[in-house]
């Protein structure tokens, strides 16, 4: 819970001063092998190469198995690599805020409403502040709208922070404990 706190106070610092990059003091963005490296530590089973789901499919993390896949697609282009590694880091960690050996998982919203430091439309904007950053709002609205409402917030939070691997591996340290 102490991390969950510290990602509170980062979020609020973030939604209040408009985030656009890591502080000075920030730990240094991982590399792939070393990101790959503390997910298989955490207990999450990495797949790289092979069919993740369905053939549109680029990659995808099943919080029920913590089992995260890259798919044959992404083998070329390492800025839509980190993309969507990032992205799926970030299902990573709202399924460690809910406890990874559980079969569910928590939006980021959701647990930092639950804390009642931010409001929903602080949370709103803040996200959507991100998605307006990448151009990409139209995208994820088509993307996610038949979606269930938890499963939607998920992964517009999922969209809206995967351009931003420090942001996204912070939460992942705040939030994730390693064995």
């Amino acid at each position: 819970m102490a991390g969950f706190r510290a990602l509170v106070a980062r979020a609020w610092v973030l939604v209040a001063l408009g985030w656009s990059s890591a502080p000075a003091h920030a730990a240094p963005v991982l590399r792939e092998a070393e990101l790959v490296g503390q997910l298989r530590a955490l207990g999450v089973t990495v797949q790289i190469g092979g069919s993740c789901g369905s053939a549109d499919q680029l990659a995808v993390y099943n919080m029920g198995a913590n089992w995260l896949c890259l798919g044959d697609a992404l083998q070329e282009g390492a800025e839509e690599r980190s993309k969507v590694l990032h992205h799926e880091l970030v299902h990573v960690v709202q399924d460690c805020l809910d406890g990874l050996v559980t079969p569910t998982s928590m939006s980021l919203a959701e647990g930092l409403r639950g804390i009642g430091t931010l409001s929903q439309p602080q949370l709103s904007g803040f996200f959507l502040q991100y998605l307006r950053n990448q151009g990409n709002v139209k995208h994820v609205v088509a993307a996610t709208a038949l979606l269930p409402q938890e499963s939607r917030q998920r992964e517009i939070e999922a969209y809206a922070l995967q351009a931003d691997p420090e942001l996204v591996q912070h939460l992942f340290r705040q939030s994730c404990q390693l064995s």
